[in-house]
């Protein structure tokens, strides 16, 4: 039987670099991490990545380093970085201690499931999450700046699209916002597992929920998945680049899609692509390097 221990990498940056850092491990695929501020020193924090033992030998774990020296401009590397083996019995202790109830917007909680809910946030839309092995609890910048986005949109009796479902936040926020009916993709199966797992956590069944696996181009078209008010879509820029045309079409008329998980210095060209395809600009909002825009889909659209 493989092997379910873990590697737990740690080193130190400048808080500077979080952002970099977090798109970084977005783009290899890497969700389980967590950022600590040093207590002596306020501009400096601690990551820690924890890596599957069975899917990283030296090799990739040499790599891995290389990538991280030249993210951040390395010269010497020597005691930079830490790694330790973490056995799976003491995975979830050693992990779940980063994590505490994350507050987004006025109205949300992104609660981790092994926390119980204090008296004063009875009155925010809770939104349970167990993260497990492949995904955080939503603490990423694009995330907040979604639920941020959605708190202020009437979703009651609507049709939602979710691409890059990853752990589902988004769809559950959906729902609790009255959504009546969610369809989830991701490429990954573990985020399809996630995604259907809290579903089921927050409401106690899977009514109302379609989840499908494959790349969106492919799983929008085989499936006629068309007509939704809205889409949601928090994944990279370069991912988004390619899905835009096909977005366009699964809207309805006057429908509109929210893209999150795009860096301020990405901001320009993805409006440009929006408005080739007929999408008008209705939003942007950003945190820290990070943007959010909304747009919507106009058929007949006029010129002045």
């Amino acid at each position: 039987m493989a092997t379910k221990d873990w590697y737990k990498l740690t080193f130190q940056i400048e808080s500077d670099k979080e952002e970099i850092i977090i798109w970084k491990l977005n783009e290899l695929g890497i969700f389980s991490f967590s950022f600590e501020y040093l207590i002596k020193t306020e501009n400096r924090e601690e990551v820690n990545i924890w890596l599957p033992i069975n899917e990283w030998d030296e090799i990739s774990r040499g790599d891995f380093e290389e990538i991280i020296i030249k993210l951040l401009n390395i010269n010497n590397s020597n005691k930079f970085f830490e790694w330790i083996i973490i056995k799976e019995e003491d995975w979830l202790t050693s992990w779940k201690k980063y994590w505490a109830p994350e507050l987004v917007g006025n109205h949300f909680l992104i609660l981790p499931c092994w926390i119980n809910l204090n008296e004063k946030f009875k009155d925010k839309q809770i939104i349970k999450i167990d993260p497990g092995a492949a995904f955080g609890t939503g603490s990423h910048p694009s995330t907040y700046l979604c639920l941020e986005k959605m708190e202020n949109i009437l979703f009651s009796d609507k049709k939602v699209l979710d691409i890059g479902s990853g752990s589902g936040i988004l769809s559950i926020a959906a729902r609790l916002l009255g959504a009546k009916e969610v369809c989830a993709i991701d490429n990954d199966y573990l985020a399809i597992n996630s995604t259907n797992s809290n579903f089921q956590l927050n409401f106690g069944n899977l009514n109302n929920l379609s989840t499908y696996l494959g790349p969106f181009n492919e799983i929008v078209f085989k499936n006629q998945l068309n007509k939704f008010d809205f889409v949601l879509c928090n994944i990279l820029a370069e991912v988004i680049k390619e899905m835009i045309p096909n977005i366009y079409k699964s809207l309805r008329s006057n429908g509109e899609v929210i893209f999150s998980g795009i860096l301020n210095s990405q901001k320009d060209e993805i409006i440009k692509i929006l408005i080739q395809n007929n999408l008008q600009l209705l939003d942007v909002s950003s945190k820290k390097d990070w943007v959010c825009i909304a747009a919507r889909k106009e058929n007949n659209r006029t010129y002045a």
